[in-house]
């Protein structure tokens, strides 16, 4: 039998998208084939800290994983020459191994190319959309724009921008 691969998957995030998020990630985490996988739960905070979260998925849907026990705060390394993930519990840095990411991060700072882009640094595959897919979708008008010029019928738009005067 083959060895299970190792699959981080994201919730949370520095985003207005915050509790969409957790829901999101509670049913990723209680659907995955555990047979196959092994999912290791990244929590990212309002405030965009990250923590390698280790208890009850039901704490992720009710927004209470950070108050327990389970949570330990971790970095991603864009090194391609070991562990992508350092846990910093207790202050020494200690990797873990990851072969892929499922970032299930909704609006900015997670499916705008943003994480994306450190996980193609790092070499890790991304499941779902790339850098370049991600950034291009949350930017609606250039999305509209690209898909225009390939012949693609879109409505017309504008785009309208704030000044602050001084």
């Amino acid at each position: 039998m083959p060895e299970k691969k190792r699959v981080a998957v994201l919730f949370g995030g520095h985003s207005s998208e915050y509790g969409v998020s957790l829901q999101s990630a509670a049913s990723v985490l209680e659907e995955i084939d555990r047979e196959r996988f092994v999912p290791i739960s990244i929590g990212i905070s309002r405030q965009g800290d990250w923590y390698l979260y280790e208890g009850p998925i039901q704490a992720i849907r009710e927004d209470a994983w950070q108050r327990g026990v389970g949570c330990a705060p971790v970095a991603f390394s864009p090194s391609r020459g070991g562990p992508a993930l350092l846990s910093l519990e207790d202050g020494t840095p200690r990797g873990i191994a990851v072969d892929a990411a499922f970032p299930v991060l909704h609006g900015k700072n997670g499916e705008d190319g943003t994480v994306q882009g450190l996980f193609e640094l790092a070499g890790i595959p991304v499941i779902g959309c790339g850098t370049l897919a991600s950034a291009l979708c949350m930017d609606k008008d250039r999305a509209h724009r690209l898909a225009a010029c390939a012949g693609v019928d879109t409505p017309a738009s504008v785009v309208f921008t704030t000044r602050i005067t001084p």
